[in-house]
């Protein structure tokens, strides 16, 4: 229909929303995107989370299974306690 002829090749700006967070995207003439700085965060952050979920998956190699449900039972119980205790203490100081 076009006469085989390629359409003449210009700049085109995409932007896009992930949750809360929008960014834009450029694509070229040469047909490459380039991404804008909001979407660099978003790439950044994406890495962030595929380190800590590397880390955070790992088997404890130290504990035997009872002493790690332990803690899991007892630390709710100590968290609560210790802020208890903080506001207990703010509201004495004032």
């Amino acid at each position: 229909m076009n006469g085989g002829e390629p359409k003449p090749g210009r700049k085109r700006e995409l932007t896009y929303r992930v949750g809360w967070k929008s960014g834009k995207l450029e694509i070229g003439e040469n047909g490459k995107v380039t991404v804008g700085e909001s979407g660099l965060f978003y790439l950044e952050s994406a890495a962030t989370f595929r380190l800590l979920g590397r880390l955070a998956w790992k088997e404890v190699p130290f504990a035997p299974l009872g002493a790690l449900k332990a803690v899991l039972c007892v630390l709710p119980v100590f968290v609560f306690m210790a802020t208890w205790a903080i506001v207990y203490l703010l509201m004495q100081t004032g």
